[in-house]
């Protein structure tokens, strides 16, 4: 019976693979400080970037020049710039001062040849991001705005909420913005369903906390959705 992996809920960082940073001596280190640029979008790297500290941003850049988040990629967390799409107009960025491990086609062999257990966590690591993506299309495609953002909240509330004097909180740092981000909606749209929540006394959100009220009539509306 095949392994069970965890269902994330942000796009960060995913699985993580720590024992891979036994074999850094095999790859290139380099130093980021925050704000540098990684990766220019359509830039040609040839190599696997392996985190080794702080954070770095995945973006897409639109042909208008706009850009897009995809994920951030924290500690132990692989980024693959080995194989390069055409056009794909990428680009890395660390939001913290950060560290990180290239490595080539032929250095990853290596490692793995020391360790073959290595190739499972990295198919790991990537089936986590394959499935997250995937489970993302699947909620645009099957869910209106206002309950893709309903559904959030309630996985959050299982997931982080902590039961306390008749509320649901959710300890977290989540800007309107991250959440149009994730949630593909725009962050106007965010703003007006987060205000109709709070109308409506079903949750407010804080900027490091979210307060659920009525965990049972958020559960109810996830079905049917909420007028904005």
């Amino acid at each position: 019976m095949g392994e069970i992996l965890k269902n994330y809920i942000f796009p960060d960082t995913f699985y993580p693979v720590p024992k891979f940073k036994d074999y850094i001596y095999l790859g290139s280190q380099r130093s980021y400080c925050k704000g540098e640029t990684v990766l220019l979008p359509d830039e040609v790297l040839g190599r696997i970037i392996f985190v080794l500290s702080g954070k770095l941003n995945v973006s897409k850049i639109t042909e208008d020049g706009r850009e897009k988040f995809v994920y951030s990629a924290g500690q132990f967390c692989f980024m693959d710039r080995l194989f390069t799409f055409e056009n794909d107009h990428m680009q890395i960025v660390a939001i913290e001062d950060s560290k990180v491990c290239l490595f080539s086609k032929e250095q990853l062999l290596a490692a793995f040849k020391q360790d073959e257990e290595l190739i499972i966590d990295v198919l790991r690591h990537y089936d986590s991001k394959v499935y997250y993506f995937m489970n993302l299309n699947s909620e645009i495609n099957l869910y209106s705005p206002s309950v893709r953002l309903l559904r959030l909240f309630y996985e959050l509330s299982h997931s982080k909420g902590e039961y306390d004097k008749g509320v649901w909180k959710v300890e977290i740092e989540l800007t309107n913005k991250k959440i149009s981000e994730i949630t593909g909606l725009h962050y106007v749209t965010v703003s007006k369903i987060l205000g109709s929540l709070k109308k409506a006394g079903i949750l407010k959100k804080r900027k490091s906390k979210i307060i659920i009220y009525d965990l049972e009539k958020l559960k109810a509306l996830l079905e049917e959705g909420i007028a904005y």
